[in-house]
């Protein structure tokens, strides 16, 4: 990964971080409580944004921190107010999750206005990111295209907050199958994104041509234009364009240089075979187990497994790297606890077959579990930090 004279603090990445996996935490507990055969109901809307937008975006953002720096090889457009803005994020979803769950509309109104604020201030300064950016490819495209998602899922939703309030007068079902396609839509372009980089550099894959990306792409564009006219036919594309990232991911792992299983690529061989099961599912139109295999499933796996390689050669570059040929330095392998990773993986693969069994509250508790092994290995990698006070001292 190319890290440069443009790498944001780390407080800022680390930030986001640690506020994604604590909302990951609550969504556990948030899961099991609410009716999933109830999709359009407030109490899973709740879930929906202490997860996605809590947990998935959290992550997201604090990695495009590093990454869009990366891939564009220039800086991020500012990170002024930055820190502020980490907070109204925060808050904003904690109050309108709360509002969400507890059917109360002036948390609602508080927490959806404070994160319009947030994610609309994100939004712009990622979108001008892009300005003057003179590198191209598969991944720019992709988070360029994302960075425009973003930006109306987050003024859609807004308006479904007026919609409910009686403020606009639209068809408030359109707007928010719109809302829920642009929102995931800038997820799974950021993962299409951003995995045609790293799933190639952490599997030492070269010379690629990613047709597949490129089509998934095409295909879920597709499927934004089709939801004006028919669901169904959305759906089918949308569906085709994931089964297309799906095969390239596969392909990808397939050719990697490294045979060996390891807990990066463990964690994205199960996420991907999570998400082949939930469009199986959704195929079969068992909506409770497809939103269990997205959320719990794919994306918990694959954001997991990821993390693992990222936030540590974030904070070796930081705090470490300066103390290479002064002092013995542990190597990016040396700042995970391996077992835990595994056992934290183990214990969602039981939590996923649980949840299949009807043991409802067997799969709760071993996802506790696996995230608070999660959290095990993320304090482990903050204790990294400390490596230049120790060695300076």
């Amino acid at each position: 990964m190319l890290l440069n004279t443009f790498a944001p603090p780390f407080s800022l990445v680390g930030g986001y971080f640690i506020v994604g996996i604590l909302f990951l935490l609550a969504s556990v507990f948030v899961f099991f409580g609410v009716d999933l055969s109830a999709l359009t109901s407030l109490k899973t809307a709740g879930l929906f944004h202490v997860y996605l937008v809590g947990f998935v975006m959290s992550i997201i953002i604090g990695a495009l921190y590093q990454l869009t720096s990366v891939i564009l090889e220039k800086a991020f457009s500012t990170i002024k107010f930055a820190f502020l803005n980490l907070l109204l994020y925060s808050v904003g979803v904690l109050v309108l999750s709360l509002g969400m769950y507890l059917e109360k509309m002036a948390l609602i109104h508080a927490g959806g206005g404070i994160l319009f604020i947030a994610l609309l201030f994100f939004a712009v300064t990622y979108a001008l990111s892009f300005l003057g950016a003179k590198k191209g490819g598969l991944a720019v495209i992709a988070l360029l295209i994302s960075a425009l998602f973003l930006l109306v899922g987050v003024v859609l939703g807004f308006m479904l907050i007026l919609i409910l309030s009686g403020k606009f007068a639209l068809d408030f079902e359109l707007v928010l199958h719109y809302h829920i396609y642009f929102v995931l839509g800038f997820v799974f372009l950021i993962i299409v994104g951003v995995a045609s980089v790293l799933l190639p550099m952490f599997a030492l894959v070269h010379d690629l041509k990613f047709y597949l990306s490129k089509l998934s792409i095409a295909l879920f564009l597709a499927g934004g234009v089709a939801l004006k006219f028919s669901l169904e036919l959305a759906f089918t594309l949308i569906s085709l364009s994931v089964i297309c990232f799906f095969i390239e991911a596969l392909l990808i792992l397939k050719k990697r240089v490294r045979k060996a299983y390891d807990y990066w690529n463990l964690n994205v061989f199960f996420a991907l075979l999570w998400l082949l099961v939930c469009i199986v599912f959704i195929a079969l139109n068992k909506i409770e187990f497809a939103v269990f295999m997205l959320t719990f499933g794919f994306l918990y796996a694959f954001i997991v497994g990821h993390l693992y390689k990222i936030m540590p050669f974030l904070i070796w570059y930081h705090y470490v790297a300066k103390f290479v040929g002064k002092t013995k330095v542990p190597l990016l392998d040396d700042m995970m606890i391996k077992w835990v990773a595994n056992l934290s993986l183990a214990l969602q693969t039981v939590s996923v077959a649980a949840y299949f069994g009807g043991l409802n509250l067997l799969s709760q508790i071993c996802l506790v579990l696996s995230v608070v092994l999660v959290v095990v290995n993320v304090i482990n990698f903050f204790k990294y930090t400390k490596f230049g006070v120790k060695n300076e001292g």
